[in-house]
């Protein structure tokens, strides 16, 4: 065994941990214990298969199978930034996984490939992870931006045709939602990284620095990965509200409200 492995006890130990949470959540009846076991179960099982997965997938390093699996990636999430904005999903599965798919692009393009190598970034064992990490820490604000524009812009019809009364066309008639929605998304961001390297360490670099790597080597791909995430979760915001924007509103700039009659608005 590696040195630095965690022992199945110690695992197993830290899995057991989880009914402290469990025990709190239930005393005050939050109505999340049931989703809490689910969400660790399913996270348990889906890392379980997909690290056998990996295994193959770096032994085998096949720049096609890689593909297929950013794909797959792609189109999970999304389908669960449309799912989880509350936004429907036959009208805006398509123009948020391009917009996911851009983000994808242009890191892969940018930041994996002039900054990695093309050697590295078309190996498995780089390309996967990077591509996941990218995809995944960029959810939550693609979730928040889209889910606020929606929000917005649904509950301020009127000073949107306002608007457009005073002279402003229909992309100036919606910048100030536009620019909330961004605020929205990406303001808890800006505040926790200001916060790296004095109150937290995040957990690629402290795993690697676990794992015996050198911490300036650490430190310098943990650089790039924060700063990979922010440009593609703005990517992804931005490119998410233009491509629903499109849809949201006919050829005159009527907001077509019928497209979210099934769906219930969430406030953030």
């Amino acid at each position: 065994m590696n040195d630095s492995d965690i022992t199945w006890f110690g695992l197993g130990f830290s899995i057991v941990s989880l009914l402290i949470p469990i025990f709190i959540l239930l005393k005050y009846k939050t109505g999340l214990v049931k989703p809490t076991i689910i969400a660790f179960s399913r996270m348990l099982v889906q890392l379980g298969f997909l690290g056998l997965y990996l295994k193959y997938v770096f032994e085998l390093d096949s720049i096609y199978l890689n593909i297929l699996w950013i794909v797959i990636m792609v189109v999970a999430a999304g389908f669960s930034v449309t799912k989880r904005s509350n936004i429907p999903l036959k009208y805006f599965l398509l123009p948020v996984t391009a917009a996911v798919l851009t983000n994808v692009v242009i890191n892969a393009l940018f930041f994996a490939i002039l900054i990695l190598g093309p050697e590295k970034t078309s190996a498995a064992r780089y390309i996967i992870p990077l591509m996941g990490m990218i995809i995944g820490n960029t959810l939550n604000s693609s979730i928040v931006g889209i889910r606020s524009y929606v929000n917005v812009i649904t509950k301020n019809e009127d000073e949107y045709k306002y608007n457009l009364m005073c002279g402003a066309n229909t992309a100036e008639a919606q910048r100030s939602f536009i620019s909330q929605a961004m605020r929205d998304a990406f303001n808890p961001t800006i505040a926790s990284t200001a916060a790296i390297g004095l109150i937290w360490l995040p957990g690629m670099m402290t795993g690697q620095i676990l794992g015996g790597s050198d911490p300036m080597i650490a430190i310098k791909y943990q650089i790039l990965i924060i700063i990979t995430i922010f440009v593609g979760g703005v990517i992804t915001v931005m490119v998410g509200i233009h491509l629903i924007k499109r849809i949201s509103f006919d050829i005159y700039g009527n907001f077509r409200k019928e497209l979210f009659a099934s769906k219930k608005i969430q406030r953030i």
